[in-house]
């Protein structure tokens, strides 16, 4: 491949468009961030708890929030210190609260502090906070901490955050599937940190189908390769991006859009094509060259749209799954028109 070419591939890869619900999760963690600097965390911080299905882009959007919060070092006559303005750490699947105690001391950068009970553990924890200045920690896959049906567990977990954050005092955003939610409910106080802040990232529907086109027009903009046509003002073939990514944003940029564009690039083409989108859906998705969306005739596509979230479902019976999996509903181009019409009168 050519300078070019790889230079363009960068930019495919890394294209990060922020949509409306995405930005205001993002001002808010400024907002608690900023507020906990100014109080000289004194007091007890706002957290925030997001929320979303698989392929939502909770991953992504840490992902770039981290690489814009980046780690250094901070050199003196006294020592030299790593400072980390954003701590994130994903939360083990655990029965207690040690193991969350050692994924931040490594996290922190000293896991050889990782002896002793987890109790032991949070005055270490809260000194390298500061001795790091972290201003934020974000707390993934915050699901894990229910993955039990053992109340207890649930509990002692959740009385070991409300610590954290009663001795810490740094906030912290939990980013969870959206059946993540129950921990929160057996500790009132842990709630009260939250229940202010609570965010969900959601799948694109036809209700929400403005914001798909606004979301495809900027990253068109943001391509370096010219798309024949429009993917936004086309209201067909954004339709046809919508039904074969079911608005879901991983499959839609990971599934399609990014993978096109790639191809396009190595192949040395001017124009990135409908062709290239079917292509990646084909080799991304699995869909079958009769099945692709971009193959069928409009009026035959049925696309899906999230209609119910998932959820934790504790009056399940012994031994049987507790997480109830998100609801699709069946759409179709005419859905689409009619909803437009709709707006239009």
């Amino acid at each position: 491949m050519t300078p070019e070419q790889i230079e363009k591939i960068k930019i495919i890869k890394n294209i990060f468009v922020p949509s409306e619900n995405l930005q205001l999760i993002l001002d808010n963690m400024k907002k608690i961030r900023q507020l906990s600097i100014i109080d000289n965390y004194e007091h007890l911080p706002t957290c925030m708890l997001v929320t979303g299905e698989t392929g939502v882009g909770k991953t992504t959007f840490i992902e770039q929030y981290m690489k814009n919060n980046p780690r250094s070092t901070l050199v003196s006559e006294e020592d030299e210190r790593t400072i980390i303005p954003v701590l994130y750490c994903e939360l083990p699947k655990a029965k207690h609260p040690k193991p969350v105690a050692v994924e931040l001391l490594k996290r922190l950068g000293d896991p050889v502090k990782a002896s002793g009970d987890a109790n032991s553990l949070l005055d270490d924890i809260a000194d390298l906070l500061s001795k790091t200045k972290v201003e934020l920690i974000i707390i993934d896959e915050f699901q894990h901490a229910i993955e039990t049906t053992n109340k207890e567990v649930l509990k002692e977990i959740g009385e070991y955050l409300k610590r954290l954050i009663n001795k810490a005092k740094v906030p912290i955003a939990f980013f969870g599937m959206p059946w993540s939610t129950p921990i929160f409910e057996v500790n009132s106080q842990l709630k009260r940190r939250v229940r202010k802040s609570k965010f969900k990232i959601q799948n694109f529907s036809l209700d929400t189908f403005d914001e798909f086109q606004m979301f495809l027009e900027i990253v068109q903009e943001e391509l370096p390769i010219e798309f024949d046509g429009s993917m936004w003002e086309d209201h067909e073939l954004a339709f046809k991006l919508f039904a074969a990514s079911s608005g879901n944003l991983s499959d839609l940029m990971e599934g399609i859009i990014m993978p096109a564009a790639i191809d396009a690039v190595i192949d040395n083409e001017d124009l990135l094509t409908v062709d290239h989108l079917a292509g990646a859906a084909e080799d991304h998705l699995d869909f079958l060259e009769e099945t692709n969306p971009f193959n069928m005739n409009l009026r035959d596509i049925e696309a899906k749209q999230q209609v119910q979230d998932s959820y934790w479902n504790s009056d399940a019976p012994k031994n049987a799954l507790r997480v109830e999996e998100a609801q699709y509903a069946k759409v179709k181009f005419s859905d689409l028109e009619l909803k437009m019409a709709l707006k239009k009168q």
